[in-house]
């Protein structure tokens, strides 16, 4: 008896595989021509465009009809059909339907995005996944061999990231202890992120990502819509920087190094306070940027496409959280310029790699271009708010001191460049001191020269040029000059990798390197470490945050404790603040995010106040003594002070 075989397909798999998809992409097509016209009620049979899916649906179920004859496996065996063509192309396709579902759901204010992301996302990985050769790709026993082998050093990245995410996340919410102006507008215009023109992921606001106001918007929906709710994007931003730089670092100066630089990443007192607010969106770009140029590094120099179209996608996923993305596109093009031009012969044969991270980078742009060619202002916007040429401020500078063009901006690279550790970080921060310290910039120093010396190696080279084309390109382009320290917290994870560079080589040259002395190597980097922590928290947990040095402005602080005041206001009856010019309700955007209860602005002498019992009276500093007058004449309520430091700043009285 002989036994039937199955029929076998592979020499028609491609073809099989090719004619699915096109079925699916058919049905993928209609629903989103369905969902982005309005809904037609009345007596209809089909939907619009049903027939559409109806046809993907039967070229779906024929696909797998085709039989293995020899026209259909001559045609299956086409380059064409291969698995690299094939997956980029379904790539492809999926961000053109994405990109054609961004601009007509911004037509009907759809409001929910989700299936549209999805696809967006699916295309990034299509392309990916388009460069994985199918027969040595990640093996799941070789992913367990390769975690035993490297235990070790996952774990002591592990507890770098540990060690930042309890020095971000303890007491976040309570610790700067009010909100600014610009985090109040973050958490307002996040919140309302779920309607209207912001809730197309792919739109900006300010140069904000609205995809990072919906992931704000997310974690105050499970967390609260408080101080804590607000700032823990930040928070895990800062924590995803430890293993995006030890990977870049590690590639550059090995184990030891990143090593180094992890912990210099983890423990700087600019990164910890900026991780802990959401005024500006500059943390993200300190684990988006290292991962954008490890990948593309790593990928040139391994000759691994799969390595540089996943830095492509995620330069272009950057698009979708801060105006950075720009500078760093700009970076990598005039990186491989210069490696075109003085590296000719390294990158010809690397030129694929090149076109793959460019290929990651188009397939996954394009419902951000829809979004900016619609909107081009919202592209430029904080340029038009706060750049040197849009703002005229290069021509009246000139005018008004006499100074050339190439002095003024040559002053304002030295500026930016300066504020890393010469100027003490003011703008958003507060703190007397620089951002980075001095031990760490003597390292940096070297590091820097080190790279400098050898700059003929290509990685050395983007290091450089990443360090120094994020402080141009802030000192040219952007104002006012007190605002380049946070500016320049995009370049740190460039500071601190050299500054590791430069503490392992001063170590090698002293003699007491790895390879010589391990444990006068350990001793010395510990205490050295160890050193750079106590000044970091000490800098930050004693000399900032207990000072009240955050958003020095009174009346901005006062707009603080009014919100929170209202939230922990638990009756319904109505609330009367003693109101001037300076303080009154409506002056402050964190007021409103921390509580959307209305109160009345009082301006009159509170003799004047018919109130009944049950209300609330609250005073700011200017008027409490004209508050606790009026309390003496009507006691028996509930009487609340509030102090911001040495300062009372507000005094709230139930009547009773």
């Amino acid at each position: 008896m002989v036994e039937q075989q199955p029929e076998q397909a592979g020499d028609v798999r491609n073809i099989r595989r090719f004619v699915a998809f096109v079925g699916v992409f058919l049905l993928l097509l209609s629903q989103f021509l369905v969902f982005s016209k309005e809904v037609i009620y009345g007596n209809l049979l089909f939907p619009p465009y049903f027939v559409l899916a109806i046809i993907g649906v039967v070229i779906l179920v024929l696909s797998q009809r085709i039989p293995p004859n020899a026209f259909w496996k001559k045609l299956s065996q086409q380059a064409v059909f291969g698995d690299t063509a094939f997956w980029i192309l379904v790539a492809v396709l999926l961000s053109v339907v994405t990109a054609s579902a961004v601009d007509a759901f911004m037509a009907f204010r759809r409001i929910n995005y989700i299936p549209v992301i999805t696809v967006w996302l699916l295309s990034g990985v299509c392309y990916v996944y388009a460069f994985i050769n199918s027969r040595t790709g990640f093996d799941s026993i070789k992913i367990i061999d390769w975690f035993k082998t490297n235990r070790n050093e996952i774990l002591s990245v592990l507890l770098i990231m540990a060690l930042a995410a309890v020095i971000r996340i303890y007491l976040l919410g309570d610790l700067p202890r009010v909100l600014d102006g610009d985090e109040g507008n973050v958490g307002n215009f996040a919140r309302s992120s779920i309607e209207g023109v912001l809730a197309n992921p792919f739109a900006l606001w300010e140069n904000f990502g609205a995809l990072y106001l919906h992931l704000i918007n997310l974690s105050m929906k499970f967390f609260g819509y408080n101080s804590f709710g607000l700032r823990l994007m930040p928070a895990i931003g800062g924590v995803i920087a430890v293993p995006a730089v030890y990977l870049f670092a590690r590639w550059l100066g090995g184990r030891r190094v990143a090593f180094i630089a992890a912990f210099m990443i983890a423990s700087s007192h600019s990164h910890i306070h900026f991780s802990r607010i959401s005024s500006v969106a500059y943390i993200q770009d300190t684990w988006l940027i290292p991962f954008e140029l490890y990948f593309l590094i790593s990928g040139l120099e391994k000759r691994q496409s799969w390595r540089t179209a996943l830095g492509g996608t995620i330069l272009a996923l950057h698009y979708c959280f801060y105006l950075t993305s720009q500078i760093i596109t700009a970076l990598v093009l005039v990186y491989m310029l210069i490696l075109f031009i003085f590296y000719r012969d390294w990158f010809k044969e690397r030129f694929s790699q090149a076109l793959a991270f460019w290929g990651g980078f188009l397939v996954m742009i394009p419902p951000s271009f829809v979004y900016s060619y619609q909107n081009p202002n919202e592209f430029v916007g904080r340029l038009g708010s706060a750049g040197t040429f849009q703002t005229g401020w290069l021509e009246i500078t000139m005018e008004s001191t006499g100074q050339s063009a190439f002095e003024l901006l040559l002053g304002r690279v030295v500026n930016a460049f300066l504020s890393l550790f010469y100027y003490p970080a003011i703008d958003f921060y507060g703190s007397p001191s620089p951002m980075i310290s001095m031990i760490s910039s003597v390292l940096f120093f070297a590091g820097m020269g080190i790279v400098l010396w050898k700059i003929r190696s290509p990685g050395n080279l983007l290091l450089l040029g990443y360090f120094w084309g994020a402080t141009v390109a802030i000192g040219i382009f952007a104002l006012p000059p007190s605002a380049d320290s946070y500016r320049m917290l995009m370049a740190l994870p460039a500071v601190v990798i050299m500054a590791a560079l430069g503490f392992d080589q001063i170590l090698e040259i002293m003699g007491i390197g790895w390879s010589q002395f391990r444990f006068a190597y350990t001793v010395a980097v510990s205490v050295i470490l160890t050193s750079l922590l106590a000044f970091n928290l000490w800098t930050y947990y004693t000399e900032f945050a207990g000072r009240c040095r955050f958003a020095t402005d009174l009346p901005g602080r006062f707009g603080t404790y009014l919100g929170v005041e209202l939230q922990q206001t638990q009756h319904e009856n109505r609330i009367y603040l003693l109101s001037n010019n300076i303080y009154f309700y409506g002056s402050h955007p964190a007021t409103f995010f921390l509580s959307l209860r209305p109160v009345i602005n009082f301006s009159e002498p509170i003799d004047s106040l018919d109130v009944i019992p049950g209300e609330t009276i609250i005073a700011p500093p200017d008027r409490i003594e004209e508050l606790e007058e009026w309390i003496r004449k009507h006691p028996g309520g509930q009487l609340h002070y509030e102090y911001d430091c040495e300062t009372t700043i507000l005094l709230s009285y139930q009547v009773p």
